[in-house]
Protein backbone atom coordinates (compact mmCIF):
# COMPACT_ATOMS: atom_id res chain seq x y z
CA UNK A 1 0.00 0.00 0.00
CA UNK A 2 1.29 3.15 -1.16
CA UNK A 3 1.98 6.10 1.59
CA UNK A 4 0.16 9.86 0.87
CA UNK A 5 2.91 12.53 0.61
CA UNK A 6 1.41 14.27 3.96
CA UNK A 7 1.90 10.74 5.71
CA UNK A 8 5.18 9.94 4.29
CA UNK A 9 6.05 13.67 5.68
CA UNK A 10 4.56 13.32 9.15
CA UNK A 11 6.23 9.63 9.53
CA UNK A 12 9.91 11.18 8.77
CA UNK A 13 8.97 14.52 10.59
CA UNK A 14 8.36 11.73 13.75
CA UNK A 15 11.43 9.94 13.04
CA UNK A 16 13.50 13.12 13.17
CA UNK A 17 11.42 14.04 16.72
CA UNK A 18 12.46 10.69 18.22
CA UNK A 19 16.08 10.63 16.65
CA UNK A 20 16.43 13.77 18.58
CA UNK A 21 14.66 12.87 21.71
CA UNK A 22 16.94 10.17 21.61
CA UNK A 23 20.11 12.33 21.63
CA UNK A 24 18.77 14.96 23.99
CA UNK A 25 18.25 11.72 26.53
CA UNK A 26 21.69 10.23 26.04
CA UNK A 27 23.10 13.46 27.29
CA UNK A 28 21.09 14.60 29.79
CA UNK A 29 21.28 10.47 31.38
CA UNK A 30 25.13 11.13 31.73
CA UNK A 31 23.97 13.79 34.26
CA UNK A 32 22.20 13.93 37.82
CA UNK A 33 20.25 17.41 38.07
CA UNK A 34 18.80 18.89 41.25
CA UNK A 35 16.01 21.39 40.15
CA UNK A 36 14.45 23.39 43.42
CA UNK A 37 11.52 24.63 41.96
CA UNK A 38 10.01 28.25 43.03
CA UNK A 39 6.95 27.29 44.42
CA UNK A 40 6.71 30.52 46.62
CA UNK A 41 7.39 30.31 50.23
CA UNK A 42 7.34 26.23 49.86
CA UNK A 43 9.75 23.45 48.92
CA UNK A 44 9.40 21.29 46.03
CA UNK A 45 12.44 19.56 45.20
CA UNK A 46 12.85 17.00 41.70
CA UNK A 47 15.80 15.17 41.65
CA UNK A 48 16.36 12.89 38.30
CA UNK A 49 19.68 10.48 38.52
CA UNK A 50 21.23 9.69 35.13
CA UNK A 51 19.89 5.92 34.75
CA UNK A 52 16.77 7.63 34.93
CA UNK A 53 15.61 7.21 38.26
CA UNK A 54 13.39 10.19 39.49
CA UNK A 55 13.02 11.32 43.10
CA UNK A 56 10.81 13.98 44.59
CA UNK A 57 10.92 16.50 47.76
CA UNK A 58 8.15 17.59 48.55
CA UNK A 59 5.83 19.37 46.58
CA UNK A 60 4.91 22.97 47.97
CA UNK A 61 1.31 24.21 49.17
CA UNK A 62 -0.15 27.03 51.00
CA UNK A 63 -2.33 27.66 54.04
CA UNK A 64 -5.97 27.97 52.63
CA UNK A 65 -4.85 26.55 49.38
CA UNK A 66 -8.09 24.74 48.52
CA UNK A 67 -10.24 27.80 49.58
CA UNK A 68 -8.20 30.01 47.04
CA UNK A 69 -8.90 27.80 44.24
CA UNK A 70 -5.32 28.07 43.25
CA UNK A 71 -3.14 24.67 43.51
CA UNK A 72 0.36 25.09 43.49
CA UNK A 73 0.66 20.99 42.92
CA UNK A 74 -1.90 21.21 39.63
CA UNK A 75 -0.69 24.93 38.43
CA UNK A 76 3.16 24.73 39.00
CA UNK A 77 4.57 21.17 39.76
CA UNK A 78 3.11 19.18 37.37
CA UNK A 79 3.71 21.51 34.63
CA UNK A 80 7.25 21.62 35.69
CA UNK A 81 7.78 17.52 35.90
CA UNK A 82 5.97 17.27 32.85
CA UNK A 83 8.44 20.07 31.10
CA UNK A 84 11.53 18.42 32.29
CA UNK A 85 10.24 14.81 31.07
CA UNK A 86 9.07 13.23 34.29
CA UNK A 87 6.48 10.41 33.78
CA UNK A 88 6.81 8.72 37.22
CA UNK A 89 8.50 9.08 40.43
CA UNK A 90 10.30 6.29 41.84
CA UNK A 91 10.42 7.85 45.30
CA UNK A 92 8.60 10.53 46.81
CA UNK A 93 9.82 12.18 50.11
CA UNK A 94 7.56 13.81 52.59
CA UNK A 95 9.89 15.77 54.43
CA UNK A 96 7.48 16.79 57.22
CA UNK A 97 3.37 17.20 57.95
CA UNK A 98 3.62 21.30 57.00
CA UNK A 99 0.94 22.65 54.21
CA UNK A 100 4.13 24.39 52.70
CA UNK A 101 5.78 20.93 51.62
CA UNK A 102 2.76 18.39 51.31
CA UNK A 103 -0.29 20.84 49.72
CA UNK A 104 0.69 20.60 46.04
CA UNK A 105 1.13 16.35 46.14
CA UNK A 106 -2.16 15.11 45.82
CA UNK A 107 -1.84 17.21 42.69
CA UNK A 108 1.12 15.36 41.29
CA UNK A 109 -0.07 11.76 42.43
CA UNK A 110 -3.07 12.32 40.25
CA UNK A 111 -0.67 13.25 37.36
CA UNK A 112 2.13 11.10 37.77
CA UNK A 113 2.54 7.39 38.75
CA UNK A 114 4.65 7.27 42.20
CA UNK A 115 6.29 3.84 43.22
CA UNK A 116 6.91 4.46 46.78
CA UNK A 117 7.06 7.17 49.75
CA UNK A 118 9.16 7.72 52.84
CA UNK A 119 7.31 9.93 55.50
CA UNK A 120 8.59 10.79 59.20
CA UNK A 121 5.28 9.67 60.18
CA UNK A 122 5.15 13.12 62.49
CA UNK A 123 1.49 12.97 63.89
CA UNK A 124 -0.50 15.99 62.31
CA UNK A 125 -3.94 17.33 62.31
CA UNK A 126 -3.00 18.97 59.19
CA UNK A 127 -5.87 18.89 56.59
CA UNK A 128 -3.25 18.67 53.57
CA UNK A 129 -1.46 15.98 54.93
CA UNK A 130 -4.42 13.99 56.12
CA UNK A 131 -5.46 15.07 52.36
CA UNK A 132 -2.16 13.66 50.99
CA UNK A 133 -2.59 10.34 53.33
CA UNK A 134 -5.57 9.59 51.40
CA UNK A 135 -4.72 10.32 47.89
CA UNK A 136 -1.34 7.89 49.18
CA UNK A 137 -3.90 5.32 49.92
CA UNK A 138 -5.99 5.76 46.78
CA UNK A 139 -3.25 5.49 44.36
CA UNK A 140 -1.85 2.40 46.52
CA UNK A 141 1.46 4.00 46.79
CA UNK A 142 4.03 2.02 49.09
CA UNK A 143 4.81 4.00 52.45
CA UNK A 144 7.75 3.37 54.59
CA UNK A 145 9.25 5.12 57.61
CA UNK A 146 12.00 7.72 57.15
CA UNK A 147 14.50 7.38 59.83
CA UNK A 148 18.28 8.33 60.33
CA UNK A 149 20.75 5.52 58.80
CA UNK A 150 18.50 4.48 55.51
CA UNK A 151 19.85 5.17 51.99
CA UNK A 152 18.46 5.84 49.08
CA UNK A 153 19.90 3.73 45.80
CA UNK A 154 19.33 6.50 42.74
CA UNK A 155 21.64 3.74 40.45
CA UNK A 156 24.94 4.48 38.82
CA UNK A 157 26.83 4.48 42.16
CA UNK A 158 24.66 7.73 42.77
CA UNK A 159 22.91 7.46 46.42
CA UNK A 160 20.73 9.81 49.05
CA UNK A 161 21.75 9.05 52.82
CA UNK A 162 18.45 9.85 55.02
CA UNK A 163 20.49 11.72 58.34
CA UNK A 164 17.23 12.76 60.04
CA UNK A 165 14.93 12.50 61.96
CA UNK A 166 16.76 10.03 64.62
CA UNK A 167 15.01 7.52 66.54
CA UNK A 168 13.43 8.12 68.46
CA UNK A 169 12.10 11.49 67.06
CA UNK A 170 13.56 14.89 68.87
CA UNK A 171 11.20 15.94 71.49
CA UNK A 172 10.46 18.87 73.87
CA UNK A 173 11.56 21.18 70.55
CA UNK A 174 10.24 24.44 69.81
CA UNK A 175 8.98 23.10 66.59
CA UNK A 176 9.34 19.18 66.82
CA UNK A 177 7.48 18.92 62.93
CA UNK A 178 10.18 20.72 61.39
CA UNK A 179 13.32 19.64 63.79
CA UNK A 180 12.21 16.25 62.48
CA UNK A 181 12.15 16.80 59.44
CA UNK A 182 13.75 14.75 56.61
CA UNK A 183 17.21 15.77 55.79
CA UNK A 184 19.01 14.10 52.75
CA UNK A 185 22.61 14.02 51.45
CA UNK A 186 23.21 12.86 47.78
CA UNK A 187 26.43 12.34 46.60
CA UNK A 188 27.57 11.85 43.02
CA UNK A 189 31.56 11.22 43.26
CA UNK A 190 32.81 14.09 44.54
CA UNK A 191 30.27 16.21 44.60
CA UNK A 192 27.38 16.37 47.52
CA UNK A 193 24.17 18.17 48.29
CA UNK A 194 22.55 18.65 51.71
CA UNK A 195 18.48 19.07 50.85
CA UNK A 196 18.00 20.66 54.68
CA UNK A 197 13.96 20.64 54.40
CA UNK A 198 12.82 22.85 58.01
CA UNK A 199 15.48 21.90 60.29
CA UNK A 200 15.68 24.55 63.09
CA UNK A 201 17.87 25.16 66.19
CA UNK A 202 17.32 21.51 67.57
CA UNK A 203 17.64 19.90 64.18
CA UNK A 204 20.49 22.24 62.97
CA UNK A 205 22.56 21.59 66.66
CA UNK A 206 22.02 17.60 66.17
CA UNK A 207 23.35 17.66 62.61
CA UNK A 208 26.20 19.67 63.44
CA UNK A 209 27.34 17.29 65.81
CA UNK A 210 27.91 15.12 62.84
CA UNK A 211 30.89 17.34 61.88
CA UNK A 212 32.49 16.51 58.71
CA UNK A 213 29.99 14.44 58.03
CA UNK A 214 27.67 16.80 56.68
CA UNK A 215 30.42 18.38 54.63
CA UNK A 216 28.49 19.13 51.31
CA UNK A 217 29.32 21.25 48.15
CA UNK A 218 26.05 22.31 48.00
CA UNK A 219 23.09 23.61 50.65
CA UNK A 220 18.97 23.80 49.95
CA UNK A 221 19.02 25.70 53.33
CA UNK A 222 16.94 25.23 55.73
CA UNK A 223 13.52 26.47 56.66
CA UNK A 224 13.69 28.91 53.93
CA UNK A 225 16.36 30.28 55.42
CA UNK A 226 14.80 31.29 58.88
CA UNK A 227 17.13 31.94 61.82
CA UNK A 228 16.49 29.28 63.85
CA UNK A 229 19.20 26.57 62.37
CA UNK A 230 21.69 29.31 62.12
CA UNK A 231 23.07 28.01 64.86
CA UNK A 232 26.92 28.06 65.57
CA UNK A 233 28.92 25.26 63.76
CA UNK A 234 25.82 24.22 61.64
CA UNK A 235 26.71 26.42 58.44
CA UNK A 236 30.55 25.99 59.46
CA UNK A 237 30.29 22.22 59.46
CA UNK A 238 28.29 21.99 56.01
CA UNK A 239 30.87 24.86 54.26
CA UNK A 240 28.77 24.94 50.84
CA UNK A 241 29.88 26.20 48.00
CA UNK A 242 26.74 26.90 47.05
CA UNK A 243 23.56 27.59 49.25
CA UNK A 244 19.98 27.56 47.63
CA UNK A 245 17.51 29.03 49.34
CA UNK A 246 13.63 28.25 48.60
CA UNK A 247 11.64 31.37 49.48
CA UNK A 248 8.77 33.22 48.43
CA UNK A 249 8.74 36.52 47.15
CA UNK A 250 7.85 39.47 49.88
CA UNK A 251 7.21 37.01 52.53
CA UNK A 252 5.78 37.71 55.82
CA UNK A 253 8.38 36.35 57.76
CA UNK A 254 11.64 38.22 56.64
CA UNK A 255 12.78 35.02 55.40
CA UNK A 256 15.54 34.74 54.68
CA UNK A 257 16.53 36.04 58.06
CA UNK A 258 19.91 38.43 58.12
CA UNK A 259 21.65 35.85 60.62
CA UNK A 260 21.34 32.85 58.25
CA UNK A 261 22.72 35.05 55.27
CA UNK A 262 25.19 36.41 57.27
CA UNK A 263 26.45 32.76 58.65
CA UNK A 264 26.15 31.48 54.42
CA UNK A 265 28.58 34.57 53.70
CA UNK A 266 30.80 33.82 56.51
CA UNK A 267 32.16 30.34 55.18
CA UNK A 268 32.02 31.88 51.47
CA UNK A 269 28.80 30.27 50.03
CA UNK A 270 27.30 32.21 46.55
CA UNK A 271 23.83 32.19 47.43
CA UNK A 272 21.02 31.61 45.13
CA UNK A 273 17.21 32.24 45.72
CA UNK A 274 14.08 31.44 44.47
CA UNK A 275 12.45 34.84 44.80
CA UNK A 276 15.09 36.51 42.92
CA UNK A 277 16.49 33.28 40.53
CA UNK A 278 13.29 31.58 40.05
CA UNK A 279 13.97 27.60 39.74
CA UNK A 280 17.64 26.71 40.80
CA UNK A 281 18.66 23.50 38.50
CA UNK A 282 22.13 22.25 39.69
CA UNK A 283 23.85 19.83 37.30
CA UNK A 284 26.17 17.56 38.50
CA UNK A 285 28.93 15.95 36.32
CA UNK A 286 31.86 15.07 39.02
CA UNK A 287 33.73 17.26 39.63
CA UNK A 288 31.89 19.54 38.18
CA UNK A 289 28.92 21.02 38.68
CA UNK A 290 26.95 23.79 38.16
CA UNK A 291 23.67 25.68 39.13
CA UNK A 292 21.42 27.76 36.62
CA UNK A 293 18.40 30.49 37.85
CA UNK A 294 16.20 32.85 35.80
CA UNK A 295 19.00 35.74 36.55
CA UNK A 296 22.37 34.57 37.19
CA UNK A 297 24.60 31.14 37.11
CA UNK A 298 27.12 29.59 39.53
CA UNK A 299 29.86 27.18 38.27
CA UNK A 300 33.00 25.04 39.53
CA UNK A 301 34.71 23.82 36.84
Amino acid sequence: MRLSRERTLLLVLLAAVVAVWWVAWGEISNDLRITVLDVGQGDCILVQAPGGRTMLVDGGGMPGQEASGYDIGHDVVVPALMARGVWKIDVLIITHPHDDHVGGLPAVLEAVPVTMALDPMIESDSEAYKALKASLKEHHVAIERASEGARINLGRGIYADVLNPPDPLLSGTDSEANDNSVVLRLVDGGVSILLAADIEEAGARQLASYGKAIRSTILKVPHHGSSGAAVPGFVEAVKPELAIISVGENNPFGHPSEEMVRELERVGAKIMRTDRDGAVTVTIRPPRWSAVGYARTAERR
